[in-house]
């Protein structure tokens, strides 16, 4: 044929022109067809390479949110098993915190353990901060109403208190994960929500706790952090440009591959728990789009889908995985790749085809019969190789023919063999990663699978190792086989209807064995479906705990005794309180009456007003009913006498001491005595004689000043006296060489000693107790002479009054929440 239309178009023609027509026209044939076989073959193995990719990619990101999820549920029971066996875990908040911070030797990705009480609204909380730093929130209404925050260490022990909320309005009952949990029976993760205290995307798992009577205790939960799905995201290779998110059914964003890829994250985080239809990256967007046309988040029976969308930019390969369990998850996984990441290769293999058939094209016009001989084997191997990978032969090479553009055509298709076979080849180890954790479970699992109607189609060789059973005993027989007989049928008829409606089963069975020896198995069965949902079989996984049953059995009858024992000295211990309360309640009148005695002796404004020379102001507030602080002022014929003094330790006997000291130095007073060694002696030997009295070892340190004619006379072994100049000049006056403790010794006469200062217009002095000094803080800090003279220097230009009231305040202040610890006397005089 094409003969003929030569010889009819050129009569006369030349032998070169006829030999090349033809065989260029073969040539030019057998080009396209293999270009176009070959890019067909190539496109088509891509598209199955990024199909597999796909497929792989929603494994690894289902797998991942499987396990993610089971961690936290696994937990919940194994807190609520704890707290059921231990009671004290329940009763002791403390101990119950070191078994939570315990817990987390096994898991780290739990970021916040908390239990909260029905009811008395008892809370305590663990927020893991590091691997060896917990922060510890607890409330015990047993104790107190207020909200303890602690720093401990990783064995439970308290570093320090970090911040106490006396609030008595709180109550964990009304949080938001404790209040979600009540209206959903079964333990699922919840609703993720986003934390307004720190921006974090949260999700947790709660599970409610009754005890043996089915009485409702509390509510157990964990909480995790949901930025740790887009940090997983991120680290997959999605091809070159493709990336993956998960959104609910609702359509908000859950997790993305892309937040690393923004300049600033927290900014992104603004995005996740919004409607992915808004998201900003116009990727998302047209995805949830066109996945809304297609009502891909309508369908429940459809586990996996794939699609292709184009759009401006690209054409998309998309797969759909619906991921939902028994724990409350019901999300989506969108995996795309650009059709670009591998279409590249593609176009640049075309572009070389072309390429060569151009220059095939001029080499056989001047070359003949040999150049297209030389053209057209290199290209028939490529195709035959081509067409065998195709086939899932991925081993072929295509020899070098020494022509650089068909080598160099050669050398790329044979790299893409190789990637080829390298990826099936890490497919293949995958594959045997699965193998390897099947042989593992079976190592420490029973695993049975049923059809349908119950009858056994595999065991593994644990199930034969226990039951006794062979293989052949066990296949094809039903499951009724292994029945011990000491479960009713209504336990069997619960069971197979959970499975028949497609749900997990979850019980402890007990068996019976070929040699009629009984044994307990933790079991979960799941029902295998298909696409429809019909169930095709049923898994059963179980764990042997014949041994924990016993346990358990014996752990019973030694509660039991325990019982009986804690009631027994329950009632012990109720007799003794009520007879202690008798005695407290007489011992309380008593102290009662001697307070307001203590409260009748201190001077009163009216006395202090009437002194023309100074201006006085006191104060005193014992820490208990009875103090053991002492001041006094006194005036006769002029002279102004001032006392201060503090009784060691608290209670009936220092209350009495101060009692005795104040009437002493007013009989001294009435009698005139000015001399303050002949005051000091005579007053320390009555106070001496009634002490060995009492049989007591009570003293207390005394300073007694006279006051006459601007000038003060200083004597007794007191705290540090602080003179104050007009101006708020403050010098420190030590009188630990002014005398003794009174009551330590019969004779002090040898240690007493006095100084004379003298006051003009605007000084005075500052007389007070330890217990301004050495008042502690929360942080064990004393409040100090050091702190007390500066509140004192800024201040003194106030009237004596305010002075007072602001040195009182400043030390209340810096006390805190802390206990006072001892009585706090000040008294403040000021030269007129």
């Amino acid at each position: 044929m094409l003969m003929k239309l030569v010889k009819k178009n050129y009569p006369r023609t030349n032998l070169r022109t006829l030999l090349v027509w033809p065989f260029l026209c073969q040539i030019l044939a057998i080009l396209a067809i293999v270009t176009y076989l070959s890019y067909r073959s190539a496109k088509r193995a891509l598209n199955e390479i990024t199909t597999d990719l796909n497929s792989e990619i929603a494994y690894k990101i289902d797998n991942y949110l499987e396990n993610y999820f089971i961690e936290g549920t696994a937990l919940n029971q194994v807190n609520r098993n704890a707290v059921i066996i231990d009671p004290l875990l329940f009763q002791d908040l403390t101990l119950l915190g070191r078994y939570f911070i315990s817990q987390y030797q096994w898991t780290n990705n739990i970021d916040k353990i908390a239990f909260a009480d029905e009811k008395q609204g008892n809370y305590i909380e663990i927020i893991k901060k590091s691997s060896q730093d917990f922060e510890l929130k607890i409330l015990d209404r047993n104790e107190s109403n207020s909200l303890l925050t602690y720093s401990v260490d990783s064995q439970g022990n308290i570093i320090k208190l970090l911040r106490r909320q006396d609030d008595s309005n709180f109550d964990s009952r009304q949080l938001f994960w404790y209040q979600n949990t009540l209206k959903n029976y079964q333990n699922q993760w919840l609703q993720p929500y986003k934390d307004i205290s720190n921006q974090q995307l949260i999700t947790f798992t709660s599970k409610k706790i009754y005890d043996e009577k089915n009485n409702f205790l509390g509510v157990l939960t964990n909480h995790r952090d949901l930025t740790d799905i887009s940090s997983f995201l991120s680290q997959l290779k999605i091809g070159k440009t493709g990336f993956a998110f998960i959104i609910d059914r609702n359509g908000l964003l859950i997790a993305d591959s892309l937040r690393n890829k923004y300049n600033n994250q927290d900014k992104d985080l603004r995005f996740f728990l919004t409607p992915a239809i808004n998201n900003p990256n116009i990727d998302i967007r047209q995805i949830i789009e066109f996945l809304n046309s297609k009502n891909v988040f309508s369908e429940h029976d459809i586990k996996i889908q794939e699609f292709q969308l184009s759009t401006n930019k690209n054409n998309l390969l998309i797969k759909v995985v619906n991921i939902s369990n028994n724990y409350g998850i019901n999300w989506f996984a969108v995996v795309a790749i650009p059709e670009s990441d591998f279409m590249t290769f593609i176009q640049e293999n075309t572009k070389i085809t072309i390429s060569l058939s151009v220059i095939a094209l001029i080499f056989a016009i001047s070359s003949g019969v040999i150049t297209s001989k030389l053209i057209i084997q290199p290209i028939i191997k490529l195709k035959t190789a081509s067409q065998n990978i195709s086939e899932g032969e991925f081993n072929q090479k295509v020899p070098l023919q020494g022509i650089e553009e068909l080598d160099i055509l050669a050398e790329s298709f044979n790299h893409m063999s190789e990637m080829l076979k390298a990826f099936f080849d890490n497919l293949n180890t995958s594959l045997q990663d699965v193998s390897n954790l099947k042989y593992a479970i079976d190592q420490s699992a029973i695993v049975t699978l049923t059809d349908p109607g119950g009858k056994i189609i595999y065991c593994n060789e644990k199930l034969k190792e226990i039951s006794g059973y062979s293989e052949q005993e066990l296949i094809g027989e039903k499951t009724n086989k292994l029945k011990s007989g000491c479960h009713n049928k209504n336990f069997y008829d619960k069971m197979w209807s959970t499975i028949s409606h497609g749900h997990v089963w979850r019980g402890e069975i007990k068996n019976k064995a070929k040699n009629d020896h009984y044994y307990w198995v933790d079991t979960t069965i799941v029902p295998l479906t298909d696409d429809r949902g019909k169930i095709l079989q049923y898994l059963s996984i179980q764990t042997e705990i014949t041994e924990r049953k016993l346990l358990e059995k014996n752990l019973e009858k030694i509660v039991e005794i325990r019982t009986q024992e804690l009631a027994k000295a329950n009632q012990e211990i109720s007799l003794l309180n009520t007879r202690l309360c008798s005695e407290n309640i007489l011992l309380s009148g008593k102290l009662k009456i001697l307070h307001e005695m203590q409260q009748l002796i201190l001077p009163k404004i009216e006395e202090l007003k009437k002194i023309k020379s100074l201006d006085i102001a006191g104060y005193m507030e014992p820490m208990d009913e009875l103090g053991g602080d002492y001041y006094d002022v006194l005036e006769l014929d002029d002279v102004i006498t001032i006392g201060i003094g503090d009784v060691t330790g608290h209670g009936l006997e220092s209350g009495m001491l101060m009692v005795m000291i104040q009437a002493a130095i007013c009989t001294l007073k009435q009698q005139g005595e000015k001399n303050p060694v002949t005051f000091l002696d005579t007053l320390n030997r009555a106070i001496y004689y009634n002490i060995q009295r009492m049989k007591s070892e009570k003293n207390l340190s005394l300073a007694i000043i006279n006051y006459q004619n601007n000038q003060l006379c200083i004597s007794g072994q007191h705290e540090e006296v602080i003179l104050v100049r007009k101006g708020g000049k403050v010098e420190l006056i030590d009188t630990i060489d002014l005398g003794l403790p009174i009551g330590l010794d019969y004779d002090i006469t040898e240690f007493i000693d006095h100084i004379l200062i003298n006051l003009n217009s605007g000084d005075g002095i500052v007389l007070y107790t330890d217990g301004i000094t050495e008042a502690r803080n929360v942080d064990k800090v004393q409040y100090g002479i050091d702190r007390l003279c500066n509140v004192v220097s800024q201040n003194w230009h106030l009237d004596i009054e305010s002075i007072k009231d602001i040195i009182i305040n400043d030390v209340k202040k810096f006390i805190g929440l802390n206990k006072i610890t001892d009585d706090i006397t000040l008294l403040l005089l000021k030269q007129k």
